[in-house]
């Protein structure tokens, strides 16, 4: 477990499933705390309610406007005074032909 004095504060975007989900785990286990996100909270919450103390969970949709992303990315600093790492996890893709793509 880490010490007090290096612990860090991770902020890690799409954890409701896969990889973010497996890198909270992983981050809780190292002893570090996380700001869990997703466009769902629904589907995170029990992030927070099984590790309290150590895990948040902050509803986030990385397509927004970046004026509700940088009001997110502010609530998520006020949680724990910093955030240390920051996992830019969340994708998202525009399906289309090359055609109609550009």
């Amino acid at each position: 477990m880490a010490s007090k004095l290096a612990q860090k504060v991770w902020v890690i975007t799409g954890t409701s499933t896969g990889l973010g989900r497996e890198l909270v785990s992983a981050v809780l286990l190292r002893g570090d705390k996380v700001i869990a996100t997703a466009r769902s909270l629904d589907k995170i919450k029990d992030l927070e309610e099984s590790n309290p103390g150590r895990c948040r969970a902050l509803q986030l949709d990385v397509t927004s406007e970046f004026s509700e992303i940088r009001e997110k990315a502010k609530e998520a600093i006020d949680m724990w005074g910093r955030a240390d790492v920051l996992v830019n996890n969340a994708g998202f893709g525009l399906f289309s032909t090359v055609e109609e793509g550009g």
